[in-house]
């Protein structure tokens, strides 16, 4: 199975912020952003995103509210090797805890992906599918409701989002995601249509 950097020691977990969070402040929308990023190396662009924190995630999730949608073909390419696993890192907006990694394979048409933290011995692998979207919203969509069609070699072993201490984070849980930049989105997770008020970023790390 592919590996990367873990979220503890990842890089960009202990840099200042970068100007991504300039931008933020100043009220910057989608093309400047984005166009920013994408003039970054790999490194810089993950430093600069994992910067982000807080209440400011919420912020680049509404900055970036015109950005064309992403699909799953462009997130998760068709051309990845069957069998390989593509790790992005991650940063959510809670106080703690905020560091992870949402890992993804391929199988055909399918996109399963799980999440790597490290509170997963109590919550689980949280596992969902990747869709372009549903009837609530057309966005690129990680729905937790959905049963994965398949559960990768090597990866944790599945227990449904219903399952104790499961219930209380992946429930009933969709995550609707809009394009950043080259390799980056932002998300906001739902349940049962309801905001709850949670964001994340999501960024390929090379």
């Amino acid at each position: 199975m592919a590996q990367t950097s873990t979220p503890e020691n990842s890089p960009g977990t202990s840099r200042g912020a970068g100007p991504l969070t300039a931008l933020l402040a100043r009220g910057a929308r989608y093309p400047e952003i984005s166009a920013h990023l994408d003039a970054l190396s790999p490194a810089e662009r993950l430093e600069q995103v994992l910067a982000v924190t807080g209440s400011a995630v919420g912020k680049l999730y509404d900055a970036v509210a015109d950005a064309p949608p992403m699909s799953v073909a462009e997130f998760c390419p068709p051309e990845l090797t069957e069998g390989k696993t593509l790790i992005y890192e991650g940063r959510n907006s809670l106080p703690s805890f905020s560091r992870f990694q949402k890992r993804f394979q391929r199988r055909g048409s399918e996109v399963v992906g799980y999440n790597h933290q490290p509170m997963s011995f109590v919550t689980g692998p949280g596992y969902f599918v990747t869709v372009d979207g549903d009837d609530f919203r057309r966005e690129l969509l990680f729905d937790y409701t959905q049963e994965p069609p398949f559960f990768p070699e090597g990866w944790p072993a599945y227990k449904p989002n219903g399952h104790l201490f499961s219930r209380l984070v992946y429930f009933h849980m969709k995550d609707y995601c809009r394009r950043v930049a080259r390799g980056v989105i932002v998300g906001t997770a739902f349940k049962k249509g309801v905001a709850q008020g949670a964001f994340f970023t999501l960024t390929l790390p090379g």
